[in-house]
């Protein structure tokens, strides 16, 4: 199942995979990954060696979109918004393709701009995914 984009949506594409709860959306304007290891403890000893009890990866995401109609970017914001978790669906280099994680939504940010020769109103949203 995908967004709808039939009304009046500029071309959008969909050829990456990204989903939110099984949902396709659209491919961002621009997104980019990290790969963090989280530790419960490290600590040096006398001789400067490192002791590190690593936990996990983590993949926290930073996602951006730019001048897609204001609908486009409340509809995005409602697949997320006032859930603790979702799952998160996304190609990655790091694990060799597409994977998807479990995820909350970190801080978000809009931008709504007039677009007087379409008449109506363009967004850029961007907004950080975080692996839970």
């Amino acid at each position: 199942m995908a967004l709808d984009t039939s009304e009046g949506y500029p071309a959008l594409r969909f050829t990456m995979g990204f989903a939110i709860d099984g949902m396709l959306i659209p491919d961002p304007s621009v997104f980019t990954g990290a790969e963090s290891d989280l530790d419960a403890l490290g600590e040096r000893d006398a001789t400067g060696y490192l002791h590190r009890e690593m936990i996990t990866n983590k993949h926290p995401l930073k996602i951006e979109y730019h001048n897609i109609p204001w609908t486009l970017v409340m509809e995005l914001c409602s697949l997320m918004n006032g859930k603790e978790s979702f799952s998160f669906t996304y190609p990655d280099p790091f694990r060799g393709g597409s994977t998807t994680m479990t995820a909350y939504a970190g801080d978000r940010e809009f931008e709504a701009v007039w677009a007087p020769e379409e008449k109506y109103w363009l967004g850029n949203l961007k907004f950080s995914v975080i692996e839970f």
